[in-house]
């Protein structure tokens, strides 16, 4: 029993410890964060950033809806020369009888 206290206490004393350690360690690095976010040139830098990811974003969303209706394109007229050309009602009622689409 009296071994069990021991460990207990020693592990209520290392927990205390430790965490007022981690809260220090914390409030350090929190006001580190501060500091550098509050610079100048981080804060040019970040703004520079921002515009070219911003830009980057919109050039490819560009080339990616060209590149999308290019490949669709291409592929109904691969699907329309080999199959036929088809009209397709996609609001009609489809149901399923004997196994086939009616």
């Amino acid at each position: 029993m009296r071994y069990k206290v021991t460990f207990i206490m020693g592990i209520a004393t290392g927990y205390v410890l430790g965490t007022h350690a981690g809260r220090q360690r914390y409030e350090q690095l929190k006001r580190m964060g501060r500091a550098v976010s509050n610079n100048a040139a981080v804060k040019q830098t970040t703004d520079r950033v921002q515009a070219q990811a911003a830009q980057l974003g919109a050039q490819a969303r560009r080339v990616v809806q060209e590149k999308a209706g290019s490949v669709g394109h291409d592929l109904a007229g691969k699907v329309t020369s080999r199959f036929g050309h088809h009209e397709i009602d996609l609001d009609a009622d489809h149901t399923y009888a004997n196994g086939s689409m009616t």
